[in-house]
Formats: C-alpha cells, sequence, structure tokens
C-alpha cells in the first residue's frame, strides 16, 4: 500500500499537480495574512477615529452640574479634564427693520477643548478652512454655516447672546464630537466659558448638558470609569468608543466584522 501511494505522488510531482497545489497554498496563506493585516489597520484606524467622535477617551454627560471633586479626581491621576455647557437659545443681530432672529444650539467650552481630534475654522463664509488654535477667546463666538447665513453675520459682526453682546471670530466648519443628533437641528454657536456667566441665559429649568470631557493613559482612564460608573445617579451617564454614540457603535462593528472575516475565512 504505501509503494503504491509513493508511486502515485511521484507520478503527481511529474505531471505537475503537486506544484500547483503546493502554488495555491501559498497564494491563500499570502492573501489571508493580507487580509488579516488590513483588516488590523482598519481596526486601528476606527479606533482612533472613534476617539475623535467623542472628543475625549471618555465622556461624562449630565442634565446637572457634575461635582467639582470629580474633575479633581481625574486631573489628580493625571488626567486631562475640559468642561463645556451646551443648551439652546434665540440669538439676534442687527436692529430695528434689520434684525434677524434665530434659534441656536450653543456651546460654552474650556480653553483645552476638544481633548481629541481638533475644530476647523473659516474667515468667512465659503472660502477654504483650517484647523483651529484653541478655542474662541473672552468676547469672541464661532458660528456655523448655517448660523451664519440665517444670521447674514459676518466675521466681527455683533451677536446678541442672552444679556451680552460677542463678535463673531470666524466661522465654524468642523466639530470632532457634535454627531448626528436630530433631536438637536439648530445651527451652532460656539464660544468660551468664560463668557457664559454674563449672558445671564442659564436659569432654573434651563435644558442644559453637562459635559466632563477626560483623555490620558488608556488604562488610567478605564480605571478612573470603573470607579466612576457605579456612581452615576439619575440624569447621569458615562459614553466611550465601546457604548457611545450610534455612528461610534456601527464603525466599530464593522471593524469587529472584517478582523474575523480575517480570521475565519
Amino acid at each position: 500500500m504505501l509503494s503504491f501511494a509513493w508511486r502515485m505522488l511521484r507520478r503527481d510531482a511529474r505531471g505537475g499537480e503537486l506544484r500547483l497545489l503546493a502554488a495555491a497554498l501559498v497564494v491563500a496563506v499570502a492573501a489571508l495574512t493580507a487580509v488579516g493585516f488590513f483588516a488590523d489597520r482598519v481596526r486601528q484606524a476606527l479606533d482612533r477615529e472613534s476617539h475623535q467622535l467623542l472628543g475625549a477617551d471618555l465622556l461624562l454627560t449630565a442634565d446637572h452640574p457634575w461635582p467639582e471633586k470629580l474633575a479633581g479626581d481625574a486631573r489628580a491621576r493625571g488626567l486631562q479634564v475640559v468642561e463645556t455647557r451646551t443648551f439652546p437659545s434665540m440669538v439676534t443681530r442687527g436692529e430695528g427693520d434689520e434684525l434677524r432672529a434665530q434659534l441656536a444650539e450653543i456651546k460654552a467650552v474650556g480653553t483645552t477643548y476638544p481633548l481629541r481630534g481638533a475644530l476647523r475654522i473659516a474667515p468667512a463664509l465659503n472660502v477654504a478652512d483650517a484647523p483651529a488654535v484653541g478655542v474662541p477667546g473672552p468676547g469672541t463666538i464661532w458660528v456655523d454655516e448655517r448660523l451664519a447665513s440665517s444670521l447674514g453675520a459676518r466675521v466681527g459682526d455683533p451677536i446678541v447672546v442672552g444679556q451680552s453682546t460677542l463678535r463673531v471670530g470666524a466661522v465654524l466648519t468642523l466639530e470632532p464630537d457634535r454627531g448626528i443628533n436630530f433631536f438637536s437641528v439648530a445651527p451652532r454657536l460656539l464660544m468660551n466659558l468664560e463668557d457664559l456667566p454674563a449672558t445671564a441665559l442659564l436659569q432654573v429649568g434651563s435644558r442644559v448638558a453637562y459635559r466632563l470631557l477626560v483623555a490620558g493613559d488608556l488604562s488610567v482612564v478605564k480605571r478612573f470609569q470603573r470607579e466612576v460608573e457605579p456612581q452615576l445617579v439619575r440624569g447621569q451617564r458615562l459614553e466611550d468608543p465601546q457604548n457611545g454614540r450610534p455612528e461610534i457603535r456601527t464603525a466599530r462593528s464593522i471593524g469587529r466584522r472584517n478582523s474575523w472575516v480575517s480570521r475565519h475565512c
């Protein structure tokens, strides 16, 4: 039986069938290796993008202010922390017959916002934008293209925001963590957090989203998240790249599916 098998093997080798089979195996292994490498690079890119979609490594959102101690604890661990406030309000430009009003979604941010990704601004409507350096300075706001168009506002124009008058410093073209929210379709106005008290817009009953953005060493962030999670109360929630907005979950599921295909095909 062994001699018969050996003769058959020698015959197949002379006929070139074994060489063809070996070549096919080499091509298959190379293809699987390439797919696995590509899927891993896609997963890494999606992981980086998911952090930028949050503007941080961890996002804490509440309908009431977060305790100051929480931000202090995060900073004590060497983590970066920045606060934001988001709420709707009417803003106006002009006077008399030229008065224009528009409901805007106002976002007041700390000076180090965002912790991941970058804002992009332009000096006017319909011109090239560029990465922003910092955030709007005190007394200055950035308005997105829709708000600039609806108010007829240009850079340098005064906009009345609550009890304050702030000047347009740039046209906001990109916010890394804005995402898609069908319950908030108003155009954006970005302002410095230091200017918020003077507007007197935050009153009892105001519909405000209080956010803490946290970033740093991922192992430290995860440890901080595990300690904070059990302490959450009504109106508070945590978001990270695993449980964040729908577009983040969709992107990560695509990455996992690609990795599964590369391992099992």
